[in-house]
């Protein structure tokens, strides 16, 4: 499924690329099985620990999400296919992330796979900069919960902004994959076209947390083009464009990931959590296929990290 000359030009041009019916449902229905059992796990713990008044057991995935949420906001880590970005003073029972077999299969998955390729070359390695965004009704959610990027909106950034330095000469390129339809009344992305061009931006605390976002100044009223895909759709993103989500005004759920890809050999920019060689086309067997060792490369992380192994940074501070 690799892209055709035109898909590629226009992603050059533009710093982006909708391309629809990438997955079918075979592909994705693992990932919403996995985080329905993980609900499950999550709801009954938290309410044997008197976090929440009830597991709600009752209700459908969307709806027990949203409450959930909206009881103890602070679970929202725990659904994240990255651990925070701190790493001192950590609670070993809160710094906790999920690195299932299926995230780690749509991750694998051969037809992102061939896309990337196609934009980075052959030797591709999975960045460890993921999300898991799941973001009920607007409607549902308490301010709490609304002031996380993963649940809430998503202010205007560059995806360079999740990297150190390091990584400011990584070819990166972001593929985030529609979960749920994606459309303008339930919170699709908006890009600014072409704004790739102008080169990395400066990033400021944001007004929403732990969401650096681009001064108003140089977004300077422009409002994007809105990106709605179809569920198994995915887009492309330049690490340099400049891109937000809108709010989830509808009554449906929104759900998508963020994955990143860049070449094998050149830094990730997230030296603390563990990527993985995904492809290769010269040696194969480097590959990683074991969801098993995924997720104790990321136990290890975590381990270094709760025991004050790791001292460097996590996250670029734009404070």
């Amino acid at each position: 499924m690799s892209l055709s000359t035109e898909q590629l030009n226009s992603f050059h041009e533009n710093g982006f690329l909708v391309v629809e019916n990438v997955l079918a449902d075979a592909d994705i229905e693992p990932l919403e099985t996995e985080y329905e059992e993980l609900l499950d796990d999550k709801c009954q713990q938290y309410y044997e620990r008197g976090f929440i008044s009830d597991p709600l057991v009752e209700l459908p995935f969307a709806e027990r999400y949203a409450k959930l949420l909206t009881e103890y906001p602070d679970c929202v880590d725990q659904f994240n296919i990255s651990l925070p970005l701190v790493n001192d003073g950590v609670d070993p029972d809160t710094y906790r992330a999920h690195f299932g077999p299926a995230v780690f299969g749509l991750q694998s998955n051969a037809k992102i796979l061939d896309i990337v390729e196609s934009v980075i070359g052959p030797e591709i390695s999975s960045s460890p900069v993921q999300q898991m965004r799941i973001k009920p009704p607007q409607q549902q959610l308490d301010a709490n919960s609304l002031a996380h990027s993963n649940v809430g909106i998503t202010t205007w950034h560059q995806d360079t902004v999740a990297v150190l330095p390091e990584a400011d000469n990584t070819d990166q390129v972001t593929v985030w994959v529609a979960v749920t339809d994606a459309d303008l009344d339930n919170g699709c992305l908006a890009s600014i076209p072409k704004s790739h061009l102008q080169g990395p931006q400066p990033h400021q605390p944001g007004k929403i947390a732990r969401e650096p976002c681009v001064p108003d100044e140089i977004i300077d009223g422009r409002q994007g083009k809105p990106l709605p895909v179809k569920r198994g759709g995915i887009i492309l993103f330049h690490k340099q464009n400049i891109h937000s989500s809108t709010p989830n005004r509808s009554a449906r759920l929104r759900w998508s990931v963020d994955i990143r890809y860049h070449p094998t050999g050149q830094p990730s920019g997230r030296p603390a959590f563990p990527g993985f060689i995904a492809r290769s086309r010269s040696n194969p067997e480097s590959e990683l296929r074991d969801p098993v060792v995924w997720q104790t490369n990321w136990e290890a992380a975590r381990q270094r990290i709760i025991n004050g192994e790791y001292t460097g940074p996590v996250f670029r501070d734009w404070e």
